[in-house]
């Protein structure tokens, strides 16, 4: 289970197509519904030359490209961007174009119309969106890193990645490394991609050291439950949390444990002495106060008798 999660959280580090805030952008054109289901599939988003779009066949007819107001039209009126925003922004700041990741995530948010338009065709919004946004110049110098990032995106890896065979994972992680500066220049690949590298080797690291990962915060706590084996709820969080963090957890288990059974005595004893006819109202909450006071610490009064009723 833990080396599941691993290959896991290493597969996403080394994805080229993984996109910060939210944006996962499949190899394979199919637009939204493709991209879904590879994230479904537990984000291993590796480039292989297989995952790059084919070679257009030379006696295939030539497909006119879109113009920038027909590919608006097909995606954001009549397509899967409807009510949508783009996502990141162009990194200009004043009339300089600088190196920052959000133009990735900008960029991938286009990407995700492939399938329903061409390549050729959300190139021409690109272009044309960036025109709009800031004239001619940096149009130009924003579609040149737009061609250098799709050729990363599409180029045909020469380290075989497998998903099973740790040995692999380093030798893929460099080359994609090494070709992402080559292509895109040190200070755009850092900027797009610094943080994928910075948590794959974070990844490497832990996996390497043979120590369990840190707990996923938005991964439940195993906890005990009727039918569960008390020594394999232990056994996985020592597993996931380590010995000190389990004890605690199993210490905790108990307290609840014994609240429970406490509680259930009391409403027991509640329920005794109101069916008590001899009982005065007066005579039942005094006997009802002596058990309490018997049973429970004092912090915990208020609690039983908002939970009782009295």
């Amino acid at each position: 289970m833990q080396m599941r999660g691993w290959m896991k959280g290493a597969a996403v580090a080394l994805a080229v197509g993984a996109v910060a805030a939210g944006w996962m952008a499949s190899q394979r054109p199919g637009g939204l519904a493709s991209i879904a289901g590879a994230a479904a599939g537990g984000g291993w988003g590796m480039i292989r030359p297989d995952e790059a779009p084919a070679p257009r066949d030379a006696s295939a007819p030539v497909t006119t490209v879109l113009s920038a107001e027909q590919v608006r039209v097909k995606l954001f009126k009549e397509g899967s961007f409807q009510g949508t925003e783009p996502s990141g922004n162009w990194c200009v700041t004043g009339d300089k174009l600088t190196a920052c990741p959000e133009l990735r995530k900008r960029f991938e948010y286009y990407i995700l119309g492939l399938g329903e338009v061409t390549i050729a065709d959300i190139r021409n919004l690109v272009e044309d969106e960036a025109r709009r946004a800031h004239g001619e110049a940096l149009a130009n110098a924003i579609m040149a890193i737009w061609d250098k990032h799709w050729q990363v995106r599409t180029y045909a890896w020469r380290s075989v990645f497998v998903q099973a065979d740790q040995s692999t994972w380093r030798p893929a992680f460099e080359e994609q490394r090494l070709v992402r500066r080559q292509i895109l220049g040190e200070d755009w690949a850092k900027a797009f991609y610094a943080d994928d590298e910075a948590k794959f080797q974070q990844f490497m690291a832990q996996v390497e050291s043979g120590q369990p990962p840190a707990p996923d915060p938005g991964e439940p706590v195993p906890q005990m439950a009727p039918g569960k084996d008390p020594a394999a709820v232990h056994a996985e969080r020592v597993a996931r949390y380590g010995q000190a963090a389990a004890d605690r957890l199993s210490k905790a288990d108990e307290e609840w444990a014994d609240w429970e059974r406490r509680l259930a005595s009391a409403r027991s004893e509640w329920e005794r002495l109101k069916a008590s006819g001899q009982l005065s109202d007066l005579q039942r909450k005094q006997d009802m106060d002596a058990y309490i006071n018997a049973n429970f610490k004092p912090d915990e009064h208020l609690r039983v008798r908002a939970l009782l009723h009295l």
